[in-house]
This record gives C-alpha cells, structure tokens and sequence, in this order.
C-alpha cells in the first residue's frame, strides 16, 4: 500500500474515533451517533415494542357485550408475561442513549445535539407503560416534553403522556396538555392521525360518549394512502362508534357502523360480532323472521364459528324471546349454555335469560338454581351484578324455606305410619339406595375402561362382552362404554370437574337432607367413605331423624309454620308477588290457626286487598283483626290512622331523651347517666329504647361498683331481652371480663400489642419489600427460592439484594431491596402477591407477611416487631397507590 494511502486511511480512522467521542459536538461525531443511535439501539428497541404489543394484542381477550377500549392495555394478571420484551426495549434504549448522548464540558447531555435520544427516551417511556409501570412511563414522558421543547418529537412525547394519564384515571392531566395540542399549528402528521383517537379514549373515560363518537368517526374518515389510519384500526374505531351508538339508542347509525365494520374486513371475530349485532338490532317481523333464524342456523352449520355457537344460539333466544315464543326461546338459550365452552361472559347472559323467564314465570325454584348458575360465572364488573346476587339471595332465602316445608311434611308422614308400614318404607328406600349405587359403579368402572375397550380389545359398542344378561341390556345408556365415556367428556367440557353430590351445578350449597332427616359430613379417606356409605343403608339412620314423639313433632311444625310465614313475607316484600303471598298466609293460617304471626298475616293481607281495592276481602281481615285482637297497634293503626304519626313523635321524644343520656356516659358522668336512665325506664316504661336504657344503667352501675355488679346486671339483661339490638354488645362486654378475669400474662407480645405505630409515610423515598415468614426451612426458603425465581423471570434487567433475619420467636424476616419509591415497590408488590407460583406448596400466603416498607421505617419496624400496626399504617397509606394514584410529594 502506498504510503499516501496509508495516511489517508490513518486520518479516516483517526477521524471515526474522535466522532466516537459524545464530548464532541462537531458535525462528524453528530452524524456518527445519529446513525448509531436510530440504526442500532432505537430500531431494536422498536422492534422489542412491537414483539410485546403483539402478544398483548394477541391474548386479549375482547368482551363485545360493553363497549371496545379505544386502546389495548394488558391486565395486571397479563402484563407480566410481556415483561422480558419490553424490558429488553428499556435496556436497549437505556445503552443507547448512555452511549450516544452528546453532552457537554460540564457532562450535561445537549439535547439539540441528537436526533434520536428523544426518541429512544418515549420507547422507555412505552415499555414502562405496557408493563403497567405507569407513573415511570409519565417521568419518561414530561422530560421528553421539557427537555427536548424544540423537537417535534415532543408531541409524540406528549400523545403517549395523554394516553397513560387517560389509563390511570387522571382525565383531568390529560386536559391541558390535550389543549396545547389542539391550539399547535403545523403539527406532523403522525400526532394528527392520533389526537381525534386519543380525545376520543378521553371523552370515553369522561361519560361524554357523543363527543367520543363524533372523535372516532372522525378517525374513521382518515383512510388516505400512506399517511391515513390502517383498515384494522379504523375497523375497531367503527365498531365502537356502532356500539356507541347502541347504547344512545340510535340504532340507525349503529346498524350504519356495524356494516362500515364488516366492509372494511376487520378479524373475523368483529365481523362475526358485527353480523350478530346487527340482528340485534334489526326490527323482528313475521316477513324477514324466518329468514333470519335460517341465516343464524346455517353458521351452526360452519366450522368457523364452533367458538361462537354460544352467541348464535343467545341470539336465536332473543328472536324468539321478541317473537313471544318462550318455549323456543328457552330452548335456545340452553343450547348456547351447553355449547358455551371459554366464553364465561356469554355463558353468564344465557343462565340470566334463563333466570328472568323463569321468574317471571313465578317459577322460583328453578329460577333461584339459574340465578345461582348465574352468579357463578358472572363478571363482577357487571352493571347489574348486584342486583343478580340480592335476587338469587332472595330465591335461595325462599327455596330453602319451601324445602323446610316439604322435608319436614314427609318426615311427618313417615312418623305417622304405623311401625310396620315405616319400617317397610324405610327397607324400600334403602333397596333403592344400593341399586342406585351399584348402577354408578358400574358407570364409573365402564367410563374408566371405555379407552382400553373401545378399540374392540373387549367390549365394543355392540358387543358387551359380559354374558347373556348384559347384552339384553345393550340400549341402557350407562351400559355403552363410548356413550358413557362422550357424556364424562361432555360434562367436564361444560362444568369441570364437580364431586358427585346433591345440588352439584349450584356454587353455594344448601343443606340437603334426605328422607330421614339426617346428613353426613364427608372426608376424602375410605374409611369415613365407608362408614358413610354403611350408615345410609341401617333403618337406625332414618329413625333417628324422625318426629316419633310430641316434642319433635312440635318442634317441626314450628319449622314448618317459621317457613310459611317466611316464604310469605319473601313474595310480599322481596318479590311483589300478593298472589303467592297470600296463598302461602292463608294455607299457613288453615293449618296451623293459632300460630304466633297470625295478627301479622292478617294485617299484611289487610293490606295487599286494600291495595287492590278488593273491599270484601280487606273488610274481612280488618273485622278478624278487631275482633282476635283488639288491643293490637294494628287494630289502633286501622281505626286511627293518625296513630303512626303519634307513634313515632313519642319515638322521637324517647331518642332525644336517650341521645341525652349516652352524652353523660360518654362524658364519663356515671351518677347523672345512672339517674336519668332509671328516668327514662319510669317516664317511657315498655318502648324500643328500654334495653338501652337498662344496659347504660348496667354499664354506669359497673363503672361505679365494680365488674361482679356489672357482670351481674349485664346477664340479667341478656336474659330478659334475648332479642334487643344491645344484646350483641353486652354479650361483648361479657366476653370481655371473662377473658380479663381469665388472662394469663404473656411478657412476650405484652409489649408487641402496647407499642404505638411510629411510622412515617414518606412515599418517594427509598423501599424494601419484607416477609415476615414462619421459621421453618419448608416454607422460608422455599419463599426465597421462588422469590428468586419470580425475579429472574420478570425482573432479569433490575439487581435485587435479598437477606434474611431472625425477627422474634418462631420467625424469620426477608428483606427484598431496593425500590426508588412507594409506587415502584407497590408495582412490583401487585404482580407478586397474584403469582401462583410464588404461592405454591408449602409456600402459602397464610404463613406469610409481605409488606412494602420504607427504609426510614423499618428500623422501627424491626425493633418492635409491631406488624399488625404496620399492617394498618400500610392499608391507610399504600393501599391506593396501586390503582393509579401518584406516590404524594
């Protein structure tokens, strides 16, 4: 090589190192680091963004029962299994920026100097929101915007800053910085697709759903070549306008919607959804009916849509629902509970139809075991998942007052017969019992060989291969090995798997008593089994719970006229039903003529007949309750109607006097509360407040003569008002003493209990997460083991420092460090604590403590071992920080 050459490839070389320099601002070391930095850590990181957006996008899972999210977040369960991606993403633009950032004399970073840094801090930024690490991707984002003020990029900056506050719930941040954007001229066009999209995600968090629309149809417009929206985002935009539009009622323009959806060939799923909204909200007539049920049945028919026959078949149930076809419509909405398999959302509308047609059929038994069915699989974040639980409550109150009824009439019956006849009755029950059994077993030993036998190695579908007896019995369904073995399969498909028992599909179940009256608590080990199973087939285990003599037939028909009056209540209050309320008092009334709620149920249907202005019948019940009981509050209510009004002044009066005589005890004025509540006894005698009275007068009396005096009068307070709302708190009181008089000084916890919290709430300092675990090596280091491991799975790019200490008898305490502040710990304390596998084994939340912990607190959290007050310290200070709001300055 020349010796010129090589001079000149000296100098190029010499060149390229001192461009290398970020302590360079000339224009060589700018392009150097510009083209470093896009090309190598901004492009890779970019690349890591999207790899975890798509697995976000990709496990979502849509529920098109509400309206869409504008955008797609992870769920807090979810977000971990894209940590590595765009923890990756962090650590490429993090070195990118550490290495490619100009800075000057002083070591400050010139952000005019580089094209690419601002960019590189926003993917930091995204990374940290995608990973629901919320308020680091809002500091990424400010200083984007503050610090880089003369790049365009700060408007992407401030985008994405819009979007993380929108997804905590602070709309109001989003206000200003939505402002600014609004009022910019000449904004890239990039920021001028987006800001109709993430005003309407805003207008949406707000409730103001027109302006939303109007946003998102906006978007919707935007399809220019190249520089427009994409087809599969202006497709959800559409479907959420149309739903938008559902819920205003505007079935034109969500019709309108729904058809832009499918034209513009979104995923399938929306198209599908999109078709089936349309029916919806297509108006039902004798002319286009037919052809719509034919169009539905044919998807049935299509392989495609195996993951939907749950929502065609609701909707056929809706169609004939309209139609009035109830029968139908009952039909279809079981078939698309059977053949809902994933789908617990539409699962849970169908037994909702099921349960509303069934109630309003006054069919509350088999409404109450959907309402239960329902319940069992419903989304609490439904709108009306509240008022579904107080009805099935309500059903499951009255169904289980109708079995009381029905149980304790035939244990009745049965005690009636004569001794020959019951023990005949009893010998055929327990027949029964063993061919049932026996009937199971064979099932259950035929379904477990149906694999092995299937293939014709035994008994085949036609060959029973078990003599000339089981072959005549070829049809019976359980004597088919691959029938039995698709019905097992079927069944754990829909239900999973479920003990064999009585109420099996209801998620709560009620006590269910057989014939005899008796039931068993079962184990899982054969003995117990055994002993159970030999029991129920002994005559002695009926007999035992048999009325056989007055007292027990007493005491069952005191069940039996509890129930009644009870279930009538339940239709009268709960249901709005007067019919079956009155059946169900009247059938009381017949018999049982002299129970205790008689005056009760003659002034309740006193009531519902006047209401119905059924004089005949509401004069009868008035003349019954004149004449049985004339010196009743009901007998003054009806002759003075005015009584009530004069009632609850004297109430008033008995409260203001009584507020006047708990303010001298709470005042610790023992002798004037003892005085004026012996005045209160004398001056209103027999009223609400009586007890009350009797227990300040008790408490006064304690205070002032010791605790054998005020155990005394408590207990004889007890005795004479077993019913008072101040029985409860006496009965504490009384709890207490004992426990005092009883106590055993314990030095060890002694000063544990009597240490006040003597914590600080500093949330921007520095925080550990400790564990307080029981010392044995199972469980501690079992916990220190799949700390470490949860760790390396999803915080690989951050260094942990974990030691142990003794803390007390019998414990250990794990010290995990370190955090930045309270919200990074808190982050980070949510995905842990909903870890399965941190939480396995022997490992159980039960034996341990984690708590999130400043360092300024734990010395004293050590030093005193006070977790229980730091438990409330941490409820009243953390709690919340973990749904959005910022640590406090």
């Amino acid at each position: 090589m020349p010796f010129l050459n090589r001079i000149v490839l000296f100098s190029a070389f010499a060149a390229l190192l001192v461009s290398c320099s970020t302590k360079k601002n000339t224009v060589g070391s700018r392009a150097y680091h510009n083209l470093t930095a896009r090309f190598n850590g901004y492009y890779y990181s970019c690349e890591n963004i999207k790899d975890g957006v798509y697995k976000i996008e990709k496990s979502n899972k849509e529920n098109y029962n509400k309206p869409l999210p504008v955008y797609v977040y992870p769920t807090l369960e979810t977000a971990k299994t894209t940590f590595s991606e765009f923890d990756k993403a962090i650590k490429k633009s993090s070195l990118c920026i550490q290495k490619h950032a100009i800075k000057d004399a002083k070591g400050s970073e010139v952000p005019t100097a580089g094209k690419w840094i601002d960019n590189n801090w926003i993917n930091i930024g995204v990374a940290h929101l995608y990973k629901r690490e919320f308020f680091s991707g809002i500091e990424a984002f400010e200083y984007v915007a503050k610090t880089y003020s003369k790049s365009k990029d700060k408007y992407e900056a401030m985008i994405w800053l819009i979007r993380a506050n929108n997804e905590i719930g602070g709309v109001s941040a989003s206000e200003q910085t939505l402002s600014f954007l609004k009022n910019q001229r000449h904004l890239p066009r990039k920021i001028t697709n987006e800001l109709p999209v993430v005003y309407a995600d805003y207008y949406m968090r707000r409730g103001q759903n027109s302006e939303a629309m109007a946003r998102l149809m906006e978007a919707c417009r935007n399809k220019q070549w190249f520089v427009g929206l994409s087809k599969k985002r202006r497709a959800r935009y559409s479907f959420i306008v149309a739903q938008l539009a559902e819920q205003n009622n505007d079935n034109e323009r969500a019709i309108e919607y729904y058809q832009k959806t499918i034209k513009m060939k979104a995923a399938y799923e929306m198209v599908f959804y999109s078709k089936i909204k349309i029916v919806n909200l297509t108006d039902i007539t004798p002319a286009n009916a037919p052809k719509i049920k034919k169009g539905l049945l044919k998807m049935t028919k299509e392989t495609k849509n195996s993951d939907y026959f749950d929502v065609i078949y609701y909707t056929l149930g809706g169609i004939e629902e309209r139609q009035r076809n109830m029968d139908k419509a009952v039909f279809y909405y079981k078939r698309s509970v059977q053949t809902s398999t994933s789908n617990q959302n539409q699962k849970a509308l169908a037994f909702l139809k099921l349960s509303e047609i069934n109630f309003d059929l006054t069919n509350y038994q088999l409404a109450g075991a959907y309402y239960d069915s329902t319940i069992a699989v419903l989304s609490k974040d439904h709108p009306n998942y509240e008022s579904v639980l107080a009805r099935k409550k309500t059903l499951e109150a009255l169904v289980n007052n109708i079995n009381i009824v029905s149980r304790e009439d035939s244990l009745q019956r049965i005690a009636k017969m004569s001794e020959s006849e019951r023990n005949a009755y009893i010998d055929r029950m327990i027949e029964k019992l063993k061919e049932d059994e026996e009937r199971k077993r064979l099932a259950e030993e035929m379904a477990k060989n149906s694999n092995a036998n299937s293939n014709g190695g035994g008994m085949g579908q036609n060959n029973m291969g078990g003599g000339a007896d089981l072959g005549e019995k070829k049809s019976f369904y359980f004597y088919n090995p691959n029938t039995v073995a698709i019905g097992v399969a079927d069944f754990k498909k829909n239900w999973g798997d479920r003990k064999l028992e009585d109420n099996w599909r209801r998620s709560n179940k009620g006590i269910s008593i057989d014939a005899g009256g008796g039931g068993n608590d079962t184990n899982d080990n054969s003995d117990t089994k055994q002993t159970a199973s030999s029991s129920v087939q002994d005559r002695e285990y009926y007999l035992k719970g048999l009325p056989l003599h007055d007292t027990l037939m007493q005491k069952s028909n005191a069940k039996i006229i509890k129930a009644y009056y009870t279930m009538g209540s339940i239709y009268k209050e709960e249901l709005n039903n007067s019919k079956k309320a009155v059946n169900t008092f009247e059938t009381l009334n017949t018999r049982f003529p002299d129970n205790q709620y008689l005056l009760n149920t003659y002034y309740t249907m006193y009531r519902i007949y006047l209401a119905e202005n059924n004089q005949p019948k509401a004069e009868y019940y008035k003349n019954k309750i004149f004449n049985e009981f004339p010196e009743s509050e009901f007998a003054a209510l009806i002759k003075n109607p005015s009584y009530a009004a004069d009632l609850n002044a004297k109430k008033s009066e008995v409260e203001k006097f009584y507020a006047g005589v708990y303010e001298y005890y709470h005042d610790a004025n023992y002798a004037l509360a003892h005085a004026q509540a012996q005045e209160g006894i004398t001056k209103f005698g027999k009223s609400d407040y009586l007890p009350k009275f009797e227990f300040i007068k008790s408490m006064c009396t304690g205070k002032m003569q010791g605790a054998d005096t005020l155990e005394k009068n408590l207990k004889l307070l007890v005795v004479k008002y077993p019913n008072a709302d101040i029985v409860p708190t006496a009965n504490d009181v009384l709890a207490a003493i004992n426990r005092q008089r009883n106590a055993v000084p314990d030095t060890s916890t002694a000063k544990t209990n009597t240490v006040p919290a003597d914590f600080e709430a500093d949330l921007n300092a520095e925080h550990f997460i400790v564990a307080v675990v029981i010392d044995d090596p199972r469980i501690s280091d079992g916990f220190k083991i799949n700390l470490a491991a949860f760790n390396s799975k999803y915080y690989d790019n951050k260094k942990f420092n974990m030691k142990s200490n003794v803390f007390g008898k019998g414990k250990q305490m794990i010290v995990l460090k370190t955090f930045a502040n309270a919200y990074e710990v808190m982050s980070y304390y949510e995905n842990l604590m909903i870890d399965a596998d941190v939480f396995k084994g022997d490992v159980q939340k039960e034996y341990i403590d984690v708590l999130p912990i400043s360092a300024g607190n734990l010395p004293s959290f050590y030093s005193k071992k006070n977790v229980e007050a730091y438990k409330t310290f941490f409820e009243e200070n953390y709690t919340n920080l973990g749904k959005g709001n910022a640590p406090k300055k």
